[in-house]
């Protein structure tokens, strides 16, 4: 890994990427800002001074280059699955750490399956550092060591608190692949809202159905566990809705209006645009095995882009001054459980499993 104090920033004057850089600077992090149009990235670097870099990822040269004097690039352009591949094949060539803040369980798959070679070239690739899924890693870990011998897992949270204009079509880009869960170790595609089931979550009691978050990859990786499925808390009318529409409609290509389904999807998840909304999150997990024991726990976080910025800069400080070996890491492989229950507004605790 290269030896400077140098990172980078790509998608640094996307919603979340600013919020990072801003807060990143506050901090004394001085990251370089990147992304592909120079008009929004000039006026971001003239608010906060330092350096800027603006370049297409389409031409690996010209990635390669404005990466190669850095030490880490945080890569906060969504969805991931048009811009990790080209950012890490850049990262692998000059000894740059990658991290980023995807949820995509395909980005991930495809992250993870270039361990050996990252191993080999000294590399740390350490997606989903963001909501996505680093309090969820934290509690499949700890459920994992509460019952060792566990061999089921199922996750789930009752929304990030605020959804961007980008996440919302990360979302959509999602939910054209219908839904996911790992079944005997293997990930499956099932309908979206395959399954629905009420979860006592730590403040109520709400109706919930699968969804593809990235759990069903990074979860696998973190604690073996070879069945895992995530859900997220929804009204029961929509979620007969999603049931019904996004197979049938959304399933087909991308609408080239994305904006005009930005309120439908906030509609569905009951979320507030990005920045008007700060509500906490409720997460709840339960691990069993084949034995029918289980353990079950809850924990509540800040609203997902608050989470988000603390736990991508923590991620990033951490790099900075550790000499991580190469290869694929989820956040609590990379970091360790304390990574995300040291985070600010973080709250875990074991719950009574017979209370689910």
């Amino acid at each position: 890994m290269i030896r400077s104090d140098k990172w980078l920033i790509y998608g640094a004057y996307g919603f979340t990427g600013a919020w990072i850089a801003r807060e990143a600077v506050r901090r004394g992090l001085r990251p370089i800002l990147a992304g592909r149009r120079t008009s929004p990235l000039e006026q971001l670097a003239d608010e906060l001074g330092g350096e800027r870099r603006a370049f297409d990822l389409s031409q690996p040269t010209v990635v390669k280059e404005a990466v190669k004097d850095c030490r880490l690039v945080l890569n906060c352009a969504g969805p991931f699955s048009q811009t990790a591949e080209a950012i890490i094949n850049a990262c692998l060539e000059t000894g740059t750490a990658y991290l980023d803040i995807t949820g995509e369980i395909d980005v991930l798959e495809s992250i993870a399956q270039r361990h050996d070679v990252a191993v080999r070239r000294g590399v740390p690739l350490i997606p989903a550092v963001g909501f996505d899924v680093v309090p969820t890693d934290a509690m499949a870990v700890l459920l994992k060591q509460s019952l060792p011998s566990a061999t089921s897992l199922t996750l789930a949270l009752t929304g990030t608190g605020s959804l961007s204009f980008g996440t919302t079509r990360t979302i959509i880009e999602t939910c054209q692949k219908g839904g996911r869960i790992r079944q005997n170790g293997q990930i499956i595609r099932v309908p979206l809202g395959w399954k629905r089931r009420r979860i006592s979550f730590r403040s109520k009691r709400l109706w919930a159905m699968t969804v593809p978050w990235g759990d069903v990859a990074t979860a696998w990786y973190s604690t073996g566990i070879p069945n895992i499925e995530v859900y997220l808390a929804m009204p029961l009318w929509a979620i007969m809705v999603v049931r019904l529409l996004f197979p049938r409609r959304l399933h087909r290509s991308l609408s080239p209006d994305l904006r005009a389904m930005e309120p439908l999807v906030r509609r569905l998840l009951g979320l507030p645009p990005a920045g008007k909304g700060s509500k906490k999150i409720d997460l709840w997990g339960c691990v069993a095995d084949d034995q029918g024991q289980s353990k079950m726990a809850t924990m509540q976080t800040p609203d997902g882009y608050q989470l988000t910025v603390q736990t991508a800069l923590a991620a990033v400080k951490a790099l900075l001054d550790s000499d991580l070996c190469g290869g694929f890491f989820t956040p609590t492989q990379a970091f360790g459980v304390d990574f995300a229950l040291h985070t600010d507004g973080v709250d875990f605790r074991y719950e009574d499993a017979s209370v689910s």
